[in-house]
């Protein structure tokens, strides 16, 4: 039987991201899906979770493509994928542009 494991690191604790509508993003943290069946030189498979102002929680998947230099798949705020990208920079899993 094989086992998936993820890891959820907090991006910062008192980060708070607003995207381009009204709802604010608190605590948000992000996890890496190591174990996905995508390979790793290709994608990098990751979760994202965060706290509205009123306290609902949501969360989701992004799929980063390496090659492409970019997330595919439904498109996400930009907010929320220009933090994403600087988790994946300050995790080391994403070289960044010189």
């Amino acid at each position: 039987m094989r086992t998936n494991r993820f890891v959820f690191h907090s991006f910062d604790d008192n980060l708070e991201v607003r995207p381009a509508d009204p709802v604010a993003m608190r605590n948000l943290n992000f996890g890496f899906f190591d174990d996905s069946g995508q390979p790793r030189e290709s994608r990098i498979l990751m979760f994202y979770s965060f706290e509205t102002e009123e306290r609902l929680a949501r969360s989701g998947i992004l799929h980063y493509h390496l090659l492409e230099r970019r997330f595919v798949g439904p498109r996400h705020d930009s907010e929320l994928t220009q933090a994403a990208l600087a988790f994946l920079e300050k995790s080391g899993r994403l070289q960044t542009a010189s």
